[in-house]
């Protein structure tokens, strides 16, 4: 047994060890306020086009820092930055767990992402630490450490009961501000993995940098292989139509299919706990078996679950839950995996950063139309154009998408 854990887990020491420690501890921190997010905007005054547009506001400000991030992970180092926003996020939670009205929640939206320009840096610096042939067992289990946040529901659920919506999320915050700070002094023994430029990465240099880092990741694609482009094009689409509806699932549930708050706790307590007991067994098969089949199956998984969804009663959004955490269980480690495959470690944090950056501008749009058609239309519209397009992406992946005979280290 113990061999067969050597064998299978070895590489599962330094940089990964301190990332896997952390995630565990900001995943469960982090879904605490995440569970009744919405319903705490829609409590400090935000209507549901309002909420939309503060998140839409903020995943545009995501969007730019991106480029420069990523461009800054591989020229600076993946260390600095990521330290120095774990120590920011500790600071900037303390404004959501303050908040007195909508306003806010935006600046403290906008602040979150500022500091996720250190996001193409942690995924890098995770790709780098990986062995080839371990990604999709590694992308697992950097998941499956966050089966610490099985039980966040449930905590939020009782801070939910015990001190009402409002001071409830207040005390949640407040949790997670001290989480990040805990992840920041964690962080400070991660060990760069590439060579840098500087050893020190002032505010200045940040401001003044910022052009060149941008065209930095523009122009990497020409360095790119093909297959990588086609990857990236057949799966913003469908990011949008995931980003346009993630807000409003809970605000769907609760007033429209009659679900208490209780409910939606224990709902996605269901959800947290297949998609954790799921992670390593298909982080296997990706690497066994591949990413592409993954990648079909994750869409037409969520397909399924959103069928069940937009008319669902409690047995339906079990099941709905259910499809969803299978979907994202596969896609959260064949994507990364695959991506990893097509991309030349020196260009890793541009890459990274350019993928982040479209991510998160489609995501700004997509955020601000699905308040539109929510609050305007319908809110089942929102639900019906993600399954139109899961379908749509399950067809292109498998008729588009390919693997390299050859990984990247």
């Amino acid at each position: 047994m113990f061999r067969f854990l050597r064998r299978e887990f070895g590489f599962a020491f330094g940089n990964v060890l301190l990332l896997l420690v952390v995630w565990a501890i900001t995943d469960f921190v982090y879904v605490l306020p995440d569970t009744y997010y919405s319903l705490y905007v829609e409590a400090v005054g935000a209507s549901p086009f309002l909420l939309g547009s503060v998140l839409s506001v903020a995943w545009l400000v995501m969007a730019f820092v991106q480029l420069a991030g990523g461009d800054w992970a591989d020229r600076e180092g993946r260390k600095t930055l990521i330290v120095a926003m774990s120590f920011g996020k500790a600071l900037i939670f303390l404004v959501f767990a303050a908040a007195p009205s909508w306003q806010f929640i935006l600046l403290g939206e906008i602040l979150v992402s500022v500091s996720v320009i250190s996001q193409p840096a942690l995924m890098a610096i995770m790709a780098d630490s990986l062995p080839p042939e371990k990604r999709g067992l590694g992308y697992s289990l950097s998941l499956v450490v966050g089966a610490t946040s099985i039980l966040s529901p449930i905590v939020a659920g009782i801070l939910y009961s015990q001190y009402g919506l409002v001071i409830g999320m207040r005390i949640a915050y407040l949790i997670v501000s001290s989480a990040y700070l805990a992840s920041g002094l964690i962080f400070l023994r991660l060990k760069e993995t590439v060579k840098t430029e500087r050893n020190k990465l002032s505010f200045t240099q940040v401001l003044r940098q910022y052009p060149k880092a941008c065209k930095e990741c523009l122009t990497v694609w020409r360095h790119i292989p093909k297959p990588m482009v086609i990857l990236l094009v057949v799966f913003t689409p469908i990011t949008f139509f995931v980003r346009m509806c993630i807000p409003y699932y809970s605000l769907y549930a609760i007033h429209h299919l009659n679900v208490d708050e209780l409910q939606w706790a224990t709902l996605q307590t269901y959800y947290s706990i297949i998609f954790h007991l799921s992670l390593l067994p298909i982080g296997k098969l990706v690497d066994v078996f591949g990413r592409k089949k993954p990648l079909v199956l994750s869409s037409v998984f969520f397909a399924l679950g959103l069928a069940l969804f937009v008319g669902g009663d409690v047995p339906r959004l079990y099941a709905f839950f259910f499809f969803s955490a299978l979907g994202n269980t596969l896609v959260f480690t064949a994507y990364p995996s695959l991506q990893a495959d097509l991309t030349p470690k020196e260009y890793r944090g541009k890459i990274m950063g350019f993928s982040n950056f479209i991510d998160c501008f489609s995501g700004s749009a997509a955020l601000l139309l699905g308040g539109f058609l929510y609050e305007s239309i319908s809110p089942m519209i929102p639900f019906i154009l993600q399954l139109v397009f899961m379908v749509a992406t399950a067809t292109a992946t498998l008729a588009l998408i390919t693997e390299p005979k050859t990984r990247q280290d």
